[in-house]
């Protein structure tokens, strides 16, 4: 009878630290490769505000292509799914090589792709499949959110998938 209650015990206390662990979220242990893996999944389920989640109210995003700095959490949200999602309706961003972590700096490589759809300066461009590769590096504070997105990728090369360069 004791071995029952001693196995009865165990599975309960397992069961529970189950339970638990599907209730804490990634973004509560501060590893900045377990929070690029969980930010990444967002992007995958195309909503802007589970992708907003994970950035600081400070953080900012440097596009490196156009130069181009935004800063605070509603402008960089705005600004970066507009950005890779708003003529991408199967746009896919998924992490292609190895990453390098330097304390709370993650390094990563990615390709980022789809179907582009929509208006790109002047031009109407429709059902253009495309696929780029880049790396960016993100920065993760003490509380887990990003405070810094860097992006770096050919931008020729998208622009010549598009048809938008001879």
């Amino acid at each position: 009878m004791k071995i029952i209650v001693k196995i009865a015990l165990v599975l309960v206390i397992l069961l529970s630290a189950c339970k638990d662990s599907k209730k804490t979220s990634i973004k509560t242990n501060h590893n900045p490769e377990s929070i690029l893996q969980e930010y990444m999944f967002a992007w995958t389920k195309h909503d802007a505000s589970e992708i907003g989640s994970f950035f600081d109210q400070n953080v900012i995003w440097y596009n490196l292509p156009s130069d181009t700095i935004i800063k605070g959490k509603s402008n960089v949200t705005k600004h970066i799914t507009d950005t890779f999602m708003g003529n991408v309706p199967d746009m896919y961003w998924v992490r292609s090589g190895d990453a390098f972590i330097d304390k709370n700096t993650i390094t990563y490589e990615w390709t980022y792709g789809g179907t582009f759809n929509g208006q790109w300066g002047s031009n109407i461009i429709k059902n253009k499949k495309f696929s780029i590769k880049g790396i960016s590096t993100t920065t993760i504070n003490e509380e887990g959110k990003i405070i810094a997105q860097k992006d770096y990728y050919d931008l020729y090369r998208l622009q010549k998938q598009l048809e938008r360069v001879e």
